[in-house]
């Protein structure tokens, strides 16, 4: 049937993508032009920049401690402290079993080759997420939107009863079709039908391709009280420029004849059916809604749920992944200092004081528990120390000797205080400030050399700044959710000179804050944005600018 692959194909694409047509019926456009997009500015999302920062606070105290805590698989040979001790920094502690610390070094080697292993699986499963297409898992439904579209054109592209250009011309014949040769008396309007005989019969001029409804038929059929069928003729007519039946000597200028006797007319037609008047052929009319229908229970038949990941489930899976390789790393880079304690206990198995004070707290080995609490403590009794805590985003740049701002909050003083040591664990929580909760801090302490106007337990604020290049900061960043790959580049969905959404590809550079991407071109302050998802982010829609819609 005319037309059938085109609309297979369009249900096709209606129900995996989204009613998506093009072709011959422009339902894309159609379709696009109903779809709104949001867009606000870019400035509104842009971040900024001025340099990595943490903050946090904490308390001013006037020592400095060491703190040790016993492994379940090391044994302890000998203790050299007892509380109340008095140690210089390197004095001996402790001795460990450098044979089990040797046993326990190849562990731990084994438990960085597995860690290594899982963070290159879990890149190989997130450089596989990042290259799926989401699927569409919901059991299709009929696009009503779309039915009504067929119905629509159906509706418009039906024909007339007679030709738009001659009403004497038939495209199709009903019950009621009027013959060319009925006559109307001028003085009483009464109609005279010719008598429907083999001489006088019924005259009808058609188009090609006209058809005849089976009333019609029944119409011109044999009555059962015994009143004669009704012969009728039909003249397939040529036209003239004007689309009109063209006349010679006055009279239709035919090209085809064909009769009909109603005597013959055996049974009551199917008043709703069609049949081609100059083949005698059942006419089945064109209908595009009809055509849907049909196809969308062909493919229906068919349909199974696709395999794969909704676009929900693909954002979904892609943070579990990226989440996996931070606490990976995390531990990866905690195995690695594990192992650096563990050979460096391994020549000659001591541990020796780090800081110069007083012992406050040491236990009995072979009576210890391992309930989160330190085996031995040392104090330190001179100079003012303050705690604070870093981002493990910042590890990398942070270290022993980096100077931290510190702020009073009795006198607003500031004081520069060096930090000289940082934990090799992460604390159980960002106690000491406001940071970012989807990452994790480590506790540091640092030196206040100039302490003459600070008080031991007064509070102050804590920053680092690890913006050393001199600029003043500013760029273009945005939440990295405006923001998505294709074939390895990077676009956004802005609105085009018209007020329509294009894909505007863009050059990335870094990541800040865990959460906001640098975009060094391709992308102004000035441009439209929208937010890339959703059945709206498509190219064409139409934008409005929302006023009201939540900024960074």
């Amino acid at each position: 049937m005319k037309g059938k692959k085109v609309i297979v194909g369009i249900v096709a694409l209606a129900l995996a993508a989204g009613a998506s047509v093009g072709g011959v019926y422009s339902y894309k456009a159609y379709q696009e032009k109903k779809l709104t997009a949001e867009v606000q500015p870019v400035s509104n999302l842009n971040w900024g920049y001025w340099g990595d920062s943490e903050t946090s606070y904490g308390m001013v105290t006037n020592d400095s401690s060491q703190e040790i805590y016993l492994s379940d698989s090391k044994t302890v040979l000998e203790v050299y402290v007892e509380e109340g001790d008095v140690v210089e920094e390197g004095d001996p502690l402790l001795a460990y079993d450098t044979a089990e610390v040797q046993i326990e070094i190849e562990r731990k080697k084994l438990d960085i080759s597995t860690t290594e292993n899982n963070i290159a699986r879990e890149n190989q499963r997130l450089a596989m997420l990042q290259q799926e297409v989401p699927v569409i898992k919901e059991t299709p439904e009929v696009n009503e939107e779309l039915l009504a579209y067929f119905e629509a054109m159906d509706e418009q592209n039906a024909p007339t009863e007679t030709d738009a250009a001659d009403n004497r011309i038939y495209n199709y014949l009903t019950a009621g079709a009027m013959p060319s040769n009925a006559t109307v008396d001028g003085a009483t309007g009464e109609l005279s039908y010719p008598a429907g005989t083999p001489d006088d019969p019924y005259i009808y001029y058609c188009n090609s391709g006209a058809f005849a409804y089976g009333s019609f038929f029944n119409s011109l059929r044999a009555g059962e009280d015994g009143t004669p069928g009704v012969y009728a003729v039909f003249y397939l007519c040529e036209k003239d420029a004007d689309g009109r039946l063209k006349l010679q000597d006055g009279e239709p200028v035919v090209r085809q004849e064909t009769a009909l006797n109603g005597n013959s007319i055996p049974a009551d037609y199917d008043g709703g059916q069609m049949w081609d008047i100059f083949s005698g052929q059942e006419h089945i009319p064109e209908s595009y809604a009809e055509e849907y229908l049909e196809a969308f229970d062909e493919y229906m038949a068919t349909w199974k749920e696709p395999k794969g990941y909704t676009e929900e489930e693909l954002f979904q899976e892609t943070m579990d992944a990226q989440n996996q390789l931070k606490t990976l790393d995390i531990q990866y880079r905690q195995q690695l200092l594990q192992l650096e304690s563990l050979e460096r206990s391994a020549e000659d198995g001591m541990v020796y004081a780090e800081v110069a004070g007083e012992v406050k707290t040491v236990g009995d080995p072979d009576t210890y528990q391992n309930d989160g609490t330190p085996f031995l403590v040392v104090t330190g009794d001179e100079g003012l120390y303050v705690k604070g805590t870093i981002s493990e985003l910042l590890l990398g740049d942070v270290k022993v000797g980096t100077v931290v701002t510190a702020n009073s909050w009795e006198t607003g003083m500031t004081f520069d205080a060096t930090i000289t040591e940082i934990s090799d664990y992460p604390t159980s929580g960002n106690s000491w400030g406001e940071g970012n909760p989807n990452v994790s801090y480590y506790d540091y302490t640092a030196y206040i050399e100039d302490s003459s106007a600070l008080r031991n337990g007064e509070y102050v604020d804590l920053s680092i700044s690890l913006n050393d290049s001199g600029d003043e900061g500013g760029g273009l960043f945005i939440d990295k959710a405006y923001v998505r790959e294709e074939n390895g580049k990077f676009y956004c969905m802005i609105a085009d000179e018209n007020m329509r959404l294009k894909k505007q590809y863009v050059v990335t550079g870094r990541t800040i804050y865990g959460s906001a991407i640098e975009i060094r071109s391709g992308l102004s302050e000035e441009d439209l944005i929208a937010f890339p998802y959703g059945k709206d982010a498509v190219e064409g829609a139409a934008v409005t600018e929302e006023s009201n819609m939540y900024y960074y």
